[in-house]
């Protein structure tokens, strides 16, 4: 079987959750025997591709240009490639296929919460998701979560979802202290802090543990180390940022990532919902105690290695955040069960299942 991976706008300098999930499967696809042949659209040159792979170089495409070759181009070129299969992975299936798609659908929060979105963002995905949904032969989701509201919030959607949960990988993050220690020492980080990571949007939540650190700061003794791009409505935390104990790195590579998740004294997420939350999974691969919140499919990831909160409440986050910093032996004990966590989600085992995605969907043909 001849299958295509769309892969758009990946060779990006603030790569967010959904590429670094792509670059993981395709990674995990390329280690993995198969006799299935995969044609790789995408921009980026350095992204994985399975053995007997072929890469189809398309350009890095501002908004406009990614709607024209959405609409327009895209299933062309799947008639071109001879494709038997075409995998969606960010979500837009195209109009006009002459094969079976398989479209990965990372969250559909804006459906529940769109005063967290622009009007113009929710507005066109609204529309273009529920038409993939329509096209779509399979729906892979990336949490038991999303995929009870991509059928609920998209009946379209119905009978093809199929839940395929995010793997990691701990070797991304493997580092000696000393080369750790070093990577934070250059970059100003404090010895001692809090850390929260990810692309800083609305739904984040980051005033919330702006207000929750404030009130921890002195009792603590810990910073705040907060690393990730300004995306939509995060242009008001700038002048946060400048609060006493808080450092704003902006976007850090992955080494650095790295040692900062290693010498965190807990990472902290305080997002109102995410459709995985696969930064938890990281920092539990770098040994470091996770306080999340039960927003969406945070519990799904988190399970019962770390301490979950209500999305929202400055009280409750404040007081895990001086319980991991006051309480060694709850931190042990979060660590030891991160680890143990982190074992269960592998990005070979998420490979192996969208594959079955794909057998299965082109046999409807």
């Amino acid at each position: 079987m001849r299958i295509g991976i769309y892969a758009p706008n990946m060779a990006t300098s603030a790569p967010s959750g959904v590429e670094r999930y792509i670059v993981e499967l395709l990674r995990a696809l390329a280690r993995r025997p198969s006799a299935h042949e995969v044609a790789l659209i995408t921009d980026s040159p350095d992204l994985p591709l399975p053995a007997g792979g072929r890469r189809v170089s398309v350009r890095s495409m501002g908004r406009a240009a990614r709607l024209w070759f959405d609409h327009c181009r895209l299933a062309r070129v799947a008639r071109e490639e001879k494709l038997d299969l075409l995998h969606c992975a960010k979500s837009f299936v195209p109009s006009g296929l002459d094969c079976p798609s398989v479209a990965t659908v990372y969250d559909v929060i804006f459906l529940k919460r769109g005063e967290l979105y622009p009007f113009w963002w929710k507005a066109y995905w609204t529309r273009a998701l529920r038409a993939s949904m329509e096209r779509a032969t399979a729906v892979v989701a990336i949490s038991e979560f999303t995929a009870r509201d991509v059928e609920t919030l998209l009946p379209a959607a119905r009978g093809k979802v199929q839940a395929v949960r995010s793997g990691v990988n701990p070797s991304a993050f493997a580092s000696t202290d000393d080369e750790a220690r070093k990577r934070r020492e250059a970059k100003g980080v404090p010895t001692s802090y809090f850390l929260c990571v990810g692309n800083l949007t609305r739904r984040k939540n980051l005033p919330v543990l702006l207000d929750a650190f404030a009130s921890v700061r002195e009792a603590t003794g810990a910073a705040l180390v907060v690393a990730g791009a300004l995306d939509y409505g995060a242009d008001e935390l700038m002048r946060r940022f400048q609060e006493p104990g808080v450092t704003y790195l902006g976007r850090v590579d992955d080494a650095l990532l790295a040692a900062l998740y290693r010498g965190a004294l807990a990472f902290v997420y305080p997002s109102s919902e995410e459709g995985f939350g696969l930064p938890v999974l990281e920092a539990m691969a770098s040994g470091a105690p996770v306080i999340a919140t039960t927003g969406g499919a945070l519990p799904e990831a988190v399970g019962d290695a770390g301490l979950l909160v209500a999305p929202g409440s400055v009280a409750e986050l404040a007081q895990a955040m001086r319980r991991i910093a006051a309480e060694p032996a709850l931190r042990s004990d979060v660590v030891t069960k991160g680890t143990r966590r982190v074992a269960e989600h592998s990005w070979d085992r998420t490979a192996e299942e969208t594959v079955r995605v794909y057998e299965k969907a082109a046999a409807r043909r």
